[in-house]
């Protein structure tokens, strides 16, 4: 029996009823130019099972950024984690584990 002739059309059409992937949206809760302070909230939101995503802008064009200069970061998490990654944040800043040189997004 080859590959082929297990793929039935009756399987085909089980495969075409499974549920599309749905879009997941990243909100940009908080912002700061600190590497550190960025990889620490990176690893803390990362203890909590809250999967981030760390954007980084040229402050003077306003565009995405390479590695040099004077780069703002943008910290994303998944829509549905917003509240609680910022309490995460919110914490650590009250605690000195990161400056308080970042803010909040609205």
């Amino acid at each position: 029996m080859t590959c082929h002739m297990l793929l039935t059309k009756r399987r085909l059409l089980n495969i075409l009823k499974m549920p599309m992937a749905t879009r997941i949206r990243f909100i940009d809760i908080y912002s700061l130019y600190d590497d550190l302070d960025a990889n620490i909230i990176e690893n803390l939101l990362e203890d909590y099972d809250i999967v981030c995503l760390i954007k980084k802008f040229d402050a003077a064009t306003g565009g995405a950024a390479g590695d040099g200069g004077n780069v703002e970061k943008k910290i994303s998490v998944e829509e549905d984690n917003v509240e609680s990654a910022r309490q995460i944040i919110a914490d650590a800043v009250k605690e000195g584990l990161i400056s308080n040189k970042g803010r909040f997004e609205a």
